[in-house]
């Protein structure tokens, strides 16, 4: 009976131990982004069984750009509440809502702060991954590293049930950024 209890008691332990654990790693991660201005970083995108590579640059609270490297010259621009698919090769843009994305939710530190609070944590092998659900937007989980709590990416399914994976790698953090980059494109 007494090592009953005493297992007992030392599995609750150690599922509390972990949770508190978990919850210190949350805050440290939160800490991080808050610390970031400007980021610049080169990625690796996988959607539809298609893989596409570029580089980003952020500046928050409401500005990304994502040049592609393939032929047709793509931008992905997030502006204040635009997104916008930019095809320099073709001139032609095509808009989008950014409150249908989990975009505007990253850029903005505290928004991104509450998506990682209200999301489930679990420590994977060298990085934590948190799960996020909004009925709105579909499922995110974001990756970020267990040394250092940089982002490292993240895993959106959205509402139809499609699957993107976005790696980021060479991380740059607040680097200086000219604002004119995040201009929206004209179309002749």
């Amino acid at each position: 009976m007494i090592k009953k209890f005493i297992l007992t008691f030392i599995i609750i332990s150690l599922f509390l131990f972990n949770k508190t654990s978990l919850a210190n790693e949350k805050q440290k991660i939160i800490e991080n982004i808050n610390d970031i201005e400007t980021l610049k970083f080169s990625f690796n995108q996988i959607s539809h069984d298609k893989k596409e590579t570029g580089k980003c640059f952020l500046k928050r609270p409401y500005f990304l750009k994502c040049i592609y490297e393939d032929k047709n010259q793509k931008q992905l621009i997030v502006n204040k509440n635009n997104l916008i698919i930019h095809h320099a090769r073709y001139n032609k843009s095509y808009y989008y809502p950014t409150k249908t994305s989990y975009f505007v939710d990253i850029l903005d530190n505290k928004k991104f702060e509450d998506l990682i609070l209200a999301g489930s944590i679990a420590q994977k092998n060298n990085y934590f991954e948190i799960i996020c659900l909004d009925k709105n937007k579909g499922e995110i989980m974001f990756f970020f590293d267990t040394n250092n709590f940089n982002l490292k990416g993240w895993e959106l399914i959205n509402l139809n049930g499609n699957k993107t994976t976005f790696i980021l790698y060479n991380i740059l953090k607040n680097p200086e950024i000219n604002k004119k980059l995040f201009q929206i494109p004209s179309i002749s």
